[in-house]
């Protein structure tokens, strides 16, 4: 056999082994790898035990931006304050006439299939007086819907409200919506109790709220034009005035709220209507 050949094989074995033992060797870092991540995870889970961080509470949604209104804190009385995002109402709105549920025969083209109430706050200034009692002004946003009943089409730019019964022969709408959005600002008076086994608390709250009509749209919805979206004030209450109350455990309560005033203006066939909502509250 020629020398060159003798050469050639024998760096084909050495070839071979080497790659031989670049497979062993990552094979061997590949366990470790696994082994290390293993132990990692397993200690993690101990500590994440241990520390309970993976219980969801709802308490959570209430992020603040500022100075907190933290339990660490002992001195009073303090201030607080800062962006928030907090007090997420979700629930039921409900049209009164005088004292009444049920809509008279002049207001029945308000009538609805469905209404609700949503909103939540986004910046709080506050004072806490002691452990279990605090002041604060809060501002957010909050929109009532009501899904119509009945197939008509509110007038634009018309004092007093004004509306059309559409034959349903010609337009006949699947969706009839009518929205309102408020900047809202509510002054709440906070009443909590001691704290329980878990850290949570029983709280109380109410106080008086205003709010800012900054639009309010009907969206409409039909085989015949499609989908439809007008904008105007309908009348509907430029400033809005009324009470609202709370009570939770934790980061989770009911809310009930009141509007005294009319909800609309300047259209006197509607002065004795009012909105009541009910629902949910978290981050409370």
């Amino acid at each position: 056999m020629h020398l060159p050949e003798i050469e050639r094989k024998n760096n084909l074995n050495q070839t071979k082994k080497m790659r031989k033992s670049i497979k062993i060797t990552a094979r061997l870092l590949t366990a470790l790898c696994i082994a290390f991540s293993a132990s990692a995870f397993a200690q993690t889970e101990v500590k994440v035990v241990e520390k309970d961080t993976m219980k969801i509470k709802f308490k959570d949604l209430d992020n603040k931006l500022g100075k907190d209104d933290s339990d660490d804190e002992v001195k009073y009385p303090r201030i607080y304050g800062g962006l928030t995002f907090s007090r997420i109402d979700w629930g039921f709105s409900r049209i009164i006439e005088d004292g009444s549920f049920t809509l008279s025969d002049e207001n029945k083209f308000l009538a609805y299939k469905k209404a609700s109430n949503f909103g939540f706050d986004v910046a709080q200034v506050g004072v806490r007086f002691t452990d279990k009692f605090k002041i604060y002004l809060s501002t957010g946003f909050e929109w009532n819907y009501l899904r119509l009943k009945e197939n008509v089409l509110l007038a634009e730019n018309t004092t007093p409200l004004t509306y059309a019964n559409v034959d349903p022969s010609e337009v006949n709408y699947s969706k009839n919506v009518l929205t309102t959005t408020y900047l809202r600002v509510p002054l709440t008076f906070e009443l909590r109790s001691r704290k329980m086994r878990n850290g949570d608390r029983l709280k109380f709250a109410f106080g008086p709220m205003t709010g800012i009509l900054l639009k309010a749209t009907q969206r409409l919805k039909s085989d015949e034009l499609g989908k439809q979206k007008f904008r105007d004030n309908y009348n509907f209450a430029s400033f809005q005035y009324g009470g609202f109350a709370r009570v939770g455990f934790g980061g989770v309560g009911l809310f009930a709220k009141y509007y005294a005033n009319d909800l609309f203006e300047k259209s006197p066939t509607q002065e004795s209507l009012n909105n009541f909502a009910f629902g949910l509250t978290l981050g409370f």
